[in-house]
């Protein structure tokens, strides 16, 4: 019996595979603004699901926003789990030094220092 996971999967990978050419890939930069705490979660979460179902690549340039709990760092980092799959990424741009320290425990989410 095949699983929703394989079945979205091999669907992305169609979806990225062109008839007669290389792979066509989407990338989909977010920037949240604001402060974003535990009653915050779920809506990010359904974003990054929404993105990671259908993106190569998701850049969530973080400048203008805080992460002021772990949940929010780890549906971050929940969320690449799903696009390396096949064979994309998330990443995080422009973390404030708070937020930062917050996503230095992400195994999946790659996290580029400032500047």
């Amino acid at each position: 019996m095949t699983t929703i996971p394989t079945v979205r999967a091999q669907l992305r990978s169609d979806a990225f595979r062109a008839a007669d050419g290389p792979p066509a890939w989407l990338t989909a930069q977010v920037r949240p603004a604001g402060s974003f705490g535990r009653g915050d979660v779920r809506r990010l979460q359904r974003l990054l699901d929404a993105l990671s179902a259908s993106a190569s690549v998701v850049v969530l340039d973080l400048a203008a926003a805080r992460l002021r709990s772990p949940r929010v760092a780890a549906v971050i980092d929940d969320a690449p789990r799903r696009l390396e799959a096949t064979g994309g990424c998330l990443l995080c741009l422009n973390a404030d030094p708070e937020s930062a320290a917050r996503l230095s425990r992400c195994c999946h989410a790659v996290v580029m220092p400032p500047g």
